[in-house]
């Protein structure tokens, strides 16, 4: 019932895209999945890139060189995918590159010069659109969707969420949604593979589990499959968010687009809805957004990030628990879970996710796999802080500001403290 829904939200959304990009829209059989959240996604990926057989396609939004840090992550895969390249795996890499964004597009361009410095074909997506997908398919069939970017603080110090679907269907979809990004762009589609030359989780020793159905959720897909998942959830939801925003008004360049008449604002406002409806017929909804209460080494000075305070405010005031992450760490990750489902990818709750730019996420259908990240869940819920309405961080800033300065005048007290004889005076 609940696909059958699916398909048909799957077909509204198609006709209503204001995007050209729609692939694969039922959902696909697997031989397994591997969940790979914060630092396993490392190591996962340099395992199948340095033993990839035939293809390796990427996918990314932010890729980052270190030039001070030669031994980074981000680092070591430009020179693994060079070696791939040199020893026979055809190798491609689709990248964003920004019309707004000048030291993200700096930083891309560093990036694709030493790949292409290497002989590894890199191709750029259409610079009107933000391409925020993060995906890597090897040898056309294990297909690894996340929420990471290559830089440092996403690969080693932020929470993020990401999986690695065995299929070749899987990733037949995800190649067809790379190919349709590349003629977006101007480009000409990418070579198949060696079908029959590829490398399976077996081989590299990777545990799965089973899915009964895995559907790829790219672009104007996402927020159907999120609906209708939503309307249909029976027992629990869980949403993790790294930027999650309620809409009153349109950003600017999406204003200017016509709306159908009746049609909310932003779908972001559905999603919001169906949480608090959930919520009141029963369903067991919790929330974790992330937020930011942390004092910069550089300056000294307590920083914080609230943005997602007023998608908070209004969930609790439908009755819907919040919790803000560990407010040190950034959460990055992207993941909603409704009972044997889940969800993970690119895709943040913004109306640019949800409408304008190009995503991937993927739901996988496994009561296993669900249980991995719902404890993944109560894990950076035990690491948060349980919001109310009278939570306020810049409150919090002004009390570590004064513990600061208190601390510091105890300090320099002590210091011009006189010390005191050890000598004992004689009688």
């Amino acid at each position: 019932m609940i696909y059958t829904n699916m398909r048909r939200w799957f077909v509204v959304s198609v006709l209503i895209a204001l995007t050209l990009i729609s692939v694969t829209i039922y959902p696909l059989p697997s031989d397994g999945v591997t969940p790979i959240n914060n630092h396993e996604y490392v190591a996962a990926i340099h395992k199948i890139i340095n033993n990839a057989k035939s293809s390796i396609r990427v996918m990314a939004y932010q890729a980052w060189y270190y030039t001070d840090y030669p031994g980074s992550d981000s680092n070591r895969f430009v020179d693994e995918l060079v070696s791939a390249q040199k020893r026979g795996v055809q190798v491609f890499v689709l990248l964003e590159t920004s019309n707004w964004n000048e030291a993200l597009d700096k930083q891309n361009k560093d990036y694709v010069q030493r790949l292409e410095a290497g002989g590894v074909k890199v191709y750029y997506d259409s610079n009107e659109i933000t391409s925020h997908q993060k995906v890597v398919i090897v040898d056309d069939y294990a297909t690894v969707v996340s929420s990471n970017n290559w830089s440092h603080y996403s690969l080693w110090q932020n929470n993020e969420v990401a999986i690695i679907i065995w299929s070749k269907a899987v990733a037949d979809a995800f190649m067809d949604y790379m190919n349709q990004m590349m003629r977006q762009a101007g480009h000409e589609p990418l070579p198949q593979a060696d079908s029959m030359n590829y490398v399976t989780a077996k081989d590299l020793a990777f545990k799965t589990y089973q899915a009964m159905d895995v559907l790829p959720l790219p672009n104007r897909e996402y927020f159907p499959g999120v609906h209708n998942a939503f309307l249909n959830a029976r027992q629990s939801i869980r949403v993790v968010q790294r930027s999650a925003q309620y809409y009153t008004v349109l950003p600017a360049h999406s204003a200017k687009k016509a709306r159908i008449p009746g049609e909310p604002i932003s779908p972001m406002n559905v999603l919001m809805k169906d949480l608090i409806a959930s919520e009141k017929r029963g369903v067991d909804v919790q929330v974790i957004l992330d937020a930011e209460l942390r004092k910069r080494r550089s300056t000294g000075e307590w920083n914080v990030d609230n943005s997602n305070e007023d998608f908070t405010m209004r969930l609790l005031a439908g009755g819907v628990p919040v919790y803000y992450d560990s407010l040190t760490t950034q959460t990055h990750a992207k993941m909603v879970l409704v009972d044997d489902m889940t969800i993970v990818g690119s895709t943040n709750w913004t109306h640019n996710a949800l409408v304008d730019g190009n995503e991937a996420s993927v739901l996988v259908k496994s009561k296993e796999v669900s249980e991995i990240y719902r404890k993944y869940f109560d894990t950076l819920k035990g690491e948060g802080l349980h919001v109310t309405p009278d939570t306020d961080l810049f409150t919090m800033k002004k009390e570590m500001e004064k513990k600061d300065k208190e601390k510091s005048t105890a300090e320099k007290k002590s210091l011009e403290k006189p010390e005191e004889s050890s000598s004992s005076s004689l009688d």
